[in-house]
């Protein structure tokens, strides 16, 4: 049985790695220009290979979406099992360390997604969609509970939330200035 779970766990890394290369490459070079043998060369493997992961181009919007949300999902879960145990003000500064943390982590995916949002398909838009309400609707829910507790003074969680969820995403489209002093 731990061969399996090795070979599995080889697979999902290595599906990581194609995943990462091709939203570099997406980014770089847009999404139509892009072709799966330079994914395949970029990542070191054959064409035949990577299709073994992906299936077809198409394939990536799915793969990207699930990879997105996924991520976004184990980090909002991990905050909403502490908010028990910290204050709310601890809270909102996890969840904002590890927002940048994530979206650090897969900034050409980030940066993918608003070029070519316009060319995914209505479903893998609705998807991200959701997920970004979801981020949303927990950051909301920390800043109103500290507003009861008195830690925050704010008028409108929502747009409180709203901001922040954006500034997280500023990480991934102004990196290249922010990280000279961050």
């Amino acid at each position: 049985m731990p061969i399996k779970n090795e070979k599995r766990l080889h697979k999902d890394e290595r599906l990581q790695q194609i995943l990462r290369t091709a939203a570099a490459l997406f980014f770089k070079n847009g999404y139509a220009q892009t072709t799966t043998l330079q994914i395949a060369q970029a990542c070191g493997i054959s064409q035949s290979n990577l299709y073994y992961y992906v299936k077809s181009k198409e394939d990536f919007f799915d793969l990207f979406v699930e990879m997105t949300t996924g991520a976004f999902e184990e980090y909002d879960a991990e905050i909403r099992s502490q908010l028990p145990g910290i204050s709310r003000a601890e809270a909102l500064k996890r969840k904002i360390r590890e927002g940048l943390t994530l979206i650090d982590s897969i900034q050409d995916m980030m940066l993918f997604w608003y070029r070519e949002s316009g060319t995914m398909g209505r479903r893998q838009l609705d998807q991200l969609i959701d997920q970004e309400f979801k981020s949303n609707e927990l950051i909301r829910k920390i800043i109103e509970e500290g507003c009861r507790t008195g830690e925050f003074k704010v008028e409108d969680a929502g747009l409180a939330a709203y901001q922040i969820l954006m500034l997280e995403h500023m990480w991934a489209l102004k990196r290249w200035n922010l990280r000279k002093k961050y």
